[in-house]
């Protein structure tokens, strides 16, 4: 056994630094020079390891046993200007040595054998930043190679690339502007865009990216001859020349990239060669931008250019995944532990393994999801074969769909540029109809069909004469990586509204839809997220996984029962993921563009189905992940606390290196498909007593041995739709003018005033008059004197129940609840406006807006609750006394409850009406203060945190 060294000198630090070196040639195709004396420009100053790369900007790792020393020596380095490429260092890795270390042999066993290593990220952008914070993230030697490879340009150095990009993009969009009009009429028509301006931009886009293709070939394909681009001229491109180069590339393959690019610049240029050529120019403008920064294998042109050309995304819910959302999704959902090391290292397993999208979009997840697989095979290949690798992906491997026909060539586009710019045949990335005589429904066909046809030969002019099928069998996959789009079946976003889709074909679409979801796990009411889910459990094969990005409503919404149904008995090490309320919003959220909480879902598919449930391992994040690299790092780390955690109830914190990020909370379901209440709470123990009071418990104490569900209790009213304003509505409603406007015939407590709905007795907001056709006497039968918020705003309204001196009817956003025995409807009144009451509301209802917690009337009725109408008549007649003393006292907003007398007051009211000893209060005090920080309570009120912060916040 080799001697330990009792001192970390120079020597050893070397000798650390190349066996460092060596382990990571052998697990990546990284250029890994150690020891480089001369290699930065005007110094002296000597990488410990440097990597070089034409793929990626230069990567310098700072090694040192001393952390301090570490960090020092790595953000000195930034700035630097490596020699042989004369590109600027913008990260830098410090890697912590321990102080005692083993002589060189020792040292190459310690990184083969999968030890861990620990490094931090430093990286100069805007400014400089390190990554973690604080502390070292521990990994092996392939987490290293892959961090590196993701994380090697800034996130700010890929967005100023893309902004220059995009504005060249619309300059020479502009410049075709001047073709004369039938040409750029059959330019947009050949792309089928929408309007003329939006198709010249994608078409610019798709020149774009064949230049990017065409460099990338010139620099590694030994299969076609292409010259590089010519970066150095000043005049127009020549679009005859490269028409003819981009011909030539054809004929040996890529037809899926180059067939609509080539098309639409034969159109262009012989109707005009001078525009097309100042467009090309500015074109290749833009490719040497990227180039120049080492951006030509990190950007993604579908995903940083295409979405800002969709100007209807958010009418049709299109929402593109951002990179690091699908470098974690991606990491999560394809694991070290899904093959074997021999399958893994074997350069044919896309023949034997499929991937698939049935949303593809522009290609990020199956972009993320191939560059996982190859690192799983550079890992465990002791000579990697990433030709081999990536045609099977190509030709079979990787099965792509979505109904934009530009974003589908996209996908194919960006895949390719993944490879090393060997051949490959007819790749899986398909077009797929909307509308028409068949009203046909994209991808979602697959549910009563295995194979569909794919409509790129009908655009870009068939290459080989024959249409191809997209063929995806039932329990055929070996992962899903999807973020389908959250259309709905009616109002805005709703399901088929795009352009070239007739309002007959819109309609004739969502009967088709109807049809084939019969008997599926699916409603059309929960949207077409819920749609695409029940599809891809039904392509998976039993062990494969699915990894979703999906709206947070998915873990709430009623319209979901049958889904999450689906999947608590039909999956199995089920992760939901999701970023503590408000910190995932705009720019930062899992898709872009939003506006809205979003969660990620992964899971696996069992063999056979167990109605008892799963146990969901909820993740809650502090922040989302926004860079690449990082968040394939924090997916490894989730994945491993994941691992560590599996009895109900059970948590752990995420750390990545000093500082915690997040928790893992163990949350057991029953299979029926209730709300997943722990989902994004940020203190397990508050889980934990929510769970607990849902079923009748609090602090250790039972108030009630079988919680019934409120409509076991009261009588739930109807909808407001059915009362006024609508079209099956009995009332045409008008705000009441004053307090004395209030009183009268047909009063309906219609809208949240939050300023003025701070009692628990409250005016009726609206007045009601018969529209002549209607049931007026089966409406006003549901009038009551308590009302339930449906949309409560616990960061700005002060009660979740109200209560009216006379009987009226309900509204758009309270629903009556009624029961024959007044006294149990102020029970009710004191329950649910107390902290246990809103706490169960909060587990049930939605969290998917900041601060607020949305429940539509038939999830009212399963909302738990106390059987109120079996207490004593003491106890009912005791409540009655303490909801006179507490109706015209002024409550705070909810989520200052914990500093509100009067909330206090009516907690200790609650603790007597149910019959709870007097040491309940001290654990409804806990949990209160405990409930007020959470980011879905407080909503970020500028007052409601000021209070918190307050050192007496009790």
């Amino acid at each position: 056994m080799p001697k330990k060294s009792k001192v970390f000198g120079s020597e050893h630090e070397q000798s650390y630094n190349k066996a460092l070196g060596e382990a990571l040639r052998l697990v990546s195709p990284l250029v890994v020079q150690t020891e480089n004396t001369g290699a930065l420009v005007g110094s002296t100053k000597r990488p410990d390891i440097l990597i070089t790369d034409g793929r990626m900007p230069p990567v310098i790792i700072e090694c040192s046993k001393d952390r301090a020393d570490a960090d020092k020596d790595a953000v000195a380095k930034l700035g630097t200007v490596v020699r042989e490429s004369r590109c600027e260092v913008r990260t830098c890795v410090a890697v912590h040595v321990p102080a005692k270390y083993l002589e060189v042999e020792a040292m190459r066993e310690h990184f083969t054998q999968d030890e861990r290593i620990y490094y931090a990220v430093h990286q100069q952008g805007k400014e400089k930043r390190r990554w973690p914070a604080q502390g070292y993230v521990p990994g092996n030697v392939r987490d290293l190679a892959t961090l590196i490879s993701a994380a090697a340009n800034p996130k700010e150095e890929i967005q100023r690339v893309a902004t220059e990009v995009a504005n060249l993009v619309n300059e020479s969009a502009h410049l075709l502007k001047e073709l004369p009009d039938d040409i750029r009429q059959q330019i947009k028509d050949r792309i089928a865009r929408g309007s003329e301006m939006k198709g010249l931009k994608t078409a610019m886009v798709l020149w774009l990216n064949s230049l990017l293709i065409h460099q990338r070939l010139s620099q590694v394909s030994e299969h076609v001859n292409v010259d590089p681009l010519d970066f150095t001229a000043d005049g127009p491109v020549s679009h005859a020349e490269l028409y003819k180069t981009w011909s030539g590339i054809q004929v040996v393959n890529w037809f899926s990239v180059f067939g609509i690019a080539t098309e639409v610049l034969k159109l262009a240029g012989n109707a005009d060669p001078n525009i097309t050529g100042e467009a090309l120019r500015k074109l290749v403008q833009a490719v040497h931008d990227i180039e120049l920064t080492g951006l030509g294998m990190q950007i993604n042109v579908g995903a940083e250019l295409f979405p800002k050309l969709l100007d209807d995304r958010k009418q049709i819910a299109a929402y593109y995944t951002q990179p690091s959302t699908a470098e974690l999704l991606a990491t999560l959902t394809i694991r070290e532990q899904d093959l074997t090391s021999d399958e893994w290292s074997d350069p044919e397993l896309f023949a034997k393994r499929w991937l698939a999208d049935m949303a593809c979009g522009t290609g990020t997840l199956l972009r993320a999801g191939y560059k996982r697989v190859r690192s799983l095979h550079n890992f465990y290949s002791a000579a990697a074969d990433e030709h081999t690798l990536h045609q099977h992906a190509m030709e079979t491997g990787l099965i792509g769909t979505d109904i934009s026909p530009i974003a589908a060539h996209l996908t194919a586009s960006s895949l390719a540029l993944l490879g090393p710019g060997g051949p490959y045949g007819r790749d899986l990335i398909g077009w797929v109809k909307v509308g028409g005589p068949t009203a046909a429904i994209g991808s979602l066909e697959y549910f009563k069909a295995s194979n569909l046809g794919d409509l790129f030969v009908r655009i870009d002019g068939a290459t080989s004469g024959d249409d191809k099928d997209v063929s995806i069998e039932d329990r055929s996959l070996d992962w899903v990586l999807m973020n389908p789009p959250y259309s709905t079946s009616a109002g805005d976003g709703s399901a088929f509204d795009i352009a070239g889709v007739s309002e007959s074909e819109r309609r004739a679409c969502q009967d088709r839809w109807g049809e084939v979801l019969k008997g599926e796990q699916a409603t059309k009411q929960a949207g077409m997220a819920a749609s695409f889910l029940a599809l891809a459990a039904k392509k998976i094969k039993f062990g494969g996984r699915i990894g979703f990005v999906l709206p947070l409503t998915a873990a709430f919404g009623s319209s979901w029962v049958v889904t999450r149904r689906m999947i608590e008995r039909d999956f199995i090490d089920v992760i939901a993921v999701v970023v503590a309320a408000g910190q995932a919003l705009h720019q930062d959220a899992f898709s872009a563009d939003t506006g809205m909480e979003e969660m990620l879902l992964i899971g696996t598919r069992r063999r056979g189905n167990n109605p008892s449930g799963c146990r969901i391992k909820c993740v809650t994040l502090g922040t989302p992940p926004t860079r690449p690299g990082e968040a394939g790092e924090l997916g490894r780390v989730i994945q491993e606390v994941a691992d560590m955690v599996d009895d109900a109830g059970a948590s752990r914190p995420i750390m990545l290196g000093d500082e915690e990020v997040g928790q893992v909370y163990v949350y057991e379901t029953n299979g029926e498909g209730l709300p997943w209440s722990a989902l994004g709470v940020t203190k397990p123990e508050l889980a934990v007593a929510a769970e607990q009071m849902a079923r009748g418990v609090l602090g250790g104490t039972e108030f009630d041995s079988s919680m019934l569900t409120m409509e076991s209790v009261l009588q739930v009213g109807p909808t407001h739709a059915l009362i006024g304003n609508h079209v099956n509505g009995a009332f045409e409603m008008f705000k009441c003018k004053d307090a004395a406007d209030a009183v009268g015939l047909d009063r309906s407590l219609w809208q949240a005033k939050c300023k003025e709905q701070t009692r628990l007795v409250v005016l009726p907001t609206h007045k009601g008059f018969p529209i002549q056709g209607k049931d007026h006497d089966k409406v006003r039968a549901t009038a009551s004197s308590l009302f339930y918020a449906r949309g409560m705003q616990w960061n700005s309204q002060s009660i979740l129940a109200a209560t009216t001196r006379r009987r009226v009817m309900g509204g758009r956003a309270w629903t009556s609840l009624d029961h024959d025995d007044g006294r149990v409807l102020k029970a009710f009144a004191l329950w649910i406006n107390s902290t246990p009451g809103m706490m169960v509301q909060w587990t049930q209802g939605s969290r998917t807006q900041v601060g607020r917690s949305i429940i539509d009337p038939k999830a009212i009725k399963q909302i738990p609750c106390p059987r109120l109408d079996q207490l004593s008549d003491a106890a009912l007649d005791g409540a009655v006394k303490d909801f006179e003393c507490i109706a015209d006292k002024k409550f705070k907003p909810a989520c200052q409850a914990h500093c509100d007398p009067v909330r206090h007051e009516i907690d200790a009211a609650v603790v007597k009406m149910l019959g709870l000893p007097d040491n309940a209060l001290e654990a409804i005090a806990e949990l209160r203060l405990m409930w007020c920080r959470e980011p879905s309570v407080h909503g970020n009120n500028k007052t409601a945190l000021r209070l918190l912060a307050e050192p007496d916040a009790k």
